[in-house]
């Protein structure tokens, strides 16, 4: 659900020593000395629910910078189905946010994927009255960093890239422009003692992450996320995460997720109407949709995913999905994806649905308010239900539809509870 940072970056080999060696002298010893210091997927990072078909680069800024002065990014529009930036205060919350859709113009359409191979430049400004719109990114100076070297995140998200978009010649460049003009790249003057603390920052951090999530009576309720024990319960129902100080939280993604356990049943079904995504040949409702497997206890670390463009769509339109920790009964491949639920007894299940078209009002983030988003979102809303091996044997051969019906039937109710991390 939440971004990942990468511990892994202060081994040996991955940009520098493990244990930082000094303290930073001055704010451009940091500025200059940390310009895409490393990679975080979920293969190098697995922290805070990953997708596994995102890629995030990141880098420090300070936390404030002379009036006048400001960072540029240059760049062209990555070959990806969406690419973004998003600043972050030292502790992972998010300050502000530019979508490629912003960038190029195209806040009508968001979904709509971005034409790659466009130049564009966006400017971080430091200022408590501005906004973040077009090609500009406002960072809050009035946010300072509590511990040394004092730094902001510039996080660059890649979903899906293609072609080396990832890679870290193919990202674009960091410019410091002063007030008279001087314009220095960020990565003139490394300074690894600064990156090094940076690092060991973030993984104090990621430490620190934990997400509980507070039940809603309701089917299909909205709540917020925060951190402790967690009940499972039967029958299921996925609501909406509404928080937006996330650890490292993409706010361009609407999160859908729901505590499950292997105890109450063989596996987990997740049903829903497949939206539209951005393909290029076809007016998409999003940008993208996934459901992924992920675990609650910490580091909350994501199991697999399966993203739209791999998703198994029945003829009547409909993705199924099982989470189990055990392959399901033969057959079921031809109806039906399967994620496996892991090593851990105790589950969060996510849908993602990002950059959603305003006119898409059945969409997650058009109903994350609703008192049920579960009548909101109409076939769109993701229902889960927990089913025996048997019961989804007995129906397979009457088709999806026809199992998911037989497996809400024949679950019973109750609730089992995980108590610590």
């Amino acid at each position: 659900m939440l971004a990942a940072v990468i511990a892994a970056a202060l081994l040996p080999g991955c940009g520098g020593p493990s244990i930082p060696v000094a303290a930073p002298t001055s704010t451009a010893n940091l500025v200059f000395g940390c310009n895409w210091s490393f990679e975080s997927t979920s293969q190098n990072a697995n922290f805070a629910y990953p997708d596994t078909n995102a890629v995030y680069w990141v880098a420090a800024v300070p936390d404030s910078i002379p009036s006048g002065d400001k960072i540029e990014i240059s760049g062209a529009s990555a070959t990806a189905r969406y690419f973004s930036y998003e600043i972050y205060t030292e502790d992972g919350v998010s300050e502000a946010d530019l979508s490629d859709a912003q960038i190029f113009g195209q806040g009508t359409t968001p979904a709509d994927a971005v034409t790659s191979g466009q130049s564009y430049t966006v400017s971080i400004v430091y200022s408590t009255l501005e906004t973040s719109s077009g090609t500009t990114l406002v960072a809050n100076p009035s946010v300072v960093s509590p511990r040394a070297p004092a730094h902001k995140y510039l996080f660059y998200r890649l979903y899906l890239p293609t072609s080396g978009a990832d890679e870290l010649s193919n990202l674009p460049t960091l410019t410091y422009v002063a007030q008279n003009g001087t314009r220095t790249p960020l990565s003139a003057t490394p300074d690894q003692p600064s990156c090094n603390f940076i690092l060991q920052n973030i993984q104090n951090t990621i430490s620190g992450v934990s997400t509980t999530s507070s039940s809603s009576s309701s089917s299909g309720g909205s709540s917020s996320s925060s951190s402790g024990s967690t009940t499972a319960v039967s029958p299921p129902a996925m609501k909406v995460f509404t928080s937006s100080t996330g650890i490292f939280q993409n706010l361009d993604v609407t999160y859908m997720f729901e505590e499950t356990s292997v105890s109450l049943g063989d596996m987990l079904i997740v049903r829903g109407k497949a939206p539209a995504f951005a393909t290029g040949s076809q007016s998409p409702q999003v940008r993208y949709w996934s459901v992924c497997s992920d675990r609650f206890d910490k580091p909350t670390s994501v199991v697999a995913c399966v993203a739209d463009q791999d998703a198994t769509i029945g003829s009547d339109g409909y993705y199924n999905v099982i989470i189990s920790p055990q392959t399901p009964p033969s057959g079921y491949q031809t109806l039906f994806n399967y994620l496996s639920a892991g090593a851990d007894a105790f589950g969060t299940p996510i849908y993602r649905q990002l950059l959603a078209n305003p006119l898409f009002l059945q969409s997650a983030k058009n109903n994350k308010d609703s008192l049920d988003v579960s009548l909101t979102m109409g076939a769109y809303y993701p229902e889960t239900t927990y089913c025996s091996n048997s019961v989804f044997s007995a129906n397979l051969s009457a088709g999806a539809a026809a199992v998911f019906s037989a497996c809400q039937s024949s679950e019973g109710s109750g609730s089992v509870t995980d108590t610590g991390n």
